[in-house]
């Protein structure tokens, strides 16, 4: 008696199935993520305060450091005091808020000087802080 050998998978078979798995999970995927855009999410109304600020737009930054530095960096330079009050006077406009990032170390006298001077100047100054760790 003679054996008949099964036929062979088809090679079309081989692409068929793998490209149905694709088309079925992008069908899937684009039904799903419509309904998840459609849903509103939550409104959260802050309350009024005047402490809460806006996002500055291209705002200047006067970094305090804290000892055994203990120096000011403003545009990437040590300044001193009257260095940082002749640059802040010099410059054109006076709409730019000036954002004083100082360390948790930071001498307060230093972080005060500075803000005397920008307001001093007219500049709109923010301290910037920290949470504490």
């Amino acid at each position: 008696m003679k054996l008949e050998r099964t036929p062979g998978p088809h090679p079309a078979l081989m692409f068929i199935a793998p490209s149905l798995d694709v088309v079925l999970v992008l069908v899937f995927f684009l039904v799903l993520s419509t309904s998840f855009l459609l849903q509103p999410g939550i409104s959260v109304d802050v309350p009024d305060s005047p402490f809460l600020l806006a996002p500055q737009r291209d705002p200047l930054v006067v970094s305090v450091l804290a000892p055994p530095v203990s120096a000011a960096y403003f545009e990437n330079e040590r300044v001193d005091a009257a260095q940082l009050r002749k640059k802040l006077a010099d410059r054109p406009s006076r709409n730019n808020t000036i954002i004083i990032k100082a360390d948790r170390e930071a001498p307060f006298e230093r972080v005060s000087e500075i803000l005397n001077i920008s307001l001093g100047l007219g500049y709109p100054t923010v301290i910037a802080t920290s949470e504490d760790q």
